[in-house]
């Protein structure tokens, strides 16, 4: 059994070896990874802490962390605030291409809806082309019966 009081081979460990990164003083039983789960359960993480860590301490924590992400995120903000006014002015540019682009597309439309309202009028002329069709088909009809009779009616 090794010594307590002596060195470990490895050199002399320092309190932040052994008792973890006072930055993060996070206790043993916070797992912020758990928050990043996709099927992470409040209510099952709370109900499993609950059974060992008290309620004061479990609150003291998560109040803790919740602070440490609104800091974190406020220095990306301002880590990438230039980033963020150039999406901003880049916004305005597609607004101006969405203007530029609006008067070809408004002409489109209407040479679209020209287009449009023309094959209707021929398809309706077609209609009725095969409608006075059909009723002449249908008079020659019965114009050739009526032929047929008289000359049957007249041997």
């Amino acid at each position: 059994m090794t010594d307590l009081a002596s060195p470990s081979p490895s050199g002399p460990r320092s309190a932040a070896d052994l008792f973890g990164d006072p930055v993060d003083s996070r206790p043993l039983w916070f797992k912020k990874d758990a928050f990043l789960q996709t099927d992470f359960d409040p209510e099952a993480y709370v109900s499993d802490l609950r059974r060992f860590v008290p309620l004061d301490s479990l609150r003291n924590e998560l109040r803790s962390h919740l602070s440490i992400l609104k800091n974190e995120l406020i220095e990306l903000i301002n880590r990438d605030y230039g980033d963020f006014v150039n999406l901003s002015t880049k916004l305005v540019d597609v607004n101006g291409a969405i203007l530029r682009m609006r008067a070809p597309l408004t002409e489109l439309r209407g040479k679209i809806s020209q287009f449009r309202a023309s094959v209707e009028v021929s398809l309706s002329a077609l209609h009725d082309g095969l409608r006075q069709r059909a009723e002449a088909s249908a008079a020659r009809e019965i114009l050739e019966l009526l032929l047929d009779t008289s000359h049957v009616v007249s041997k």
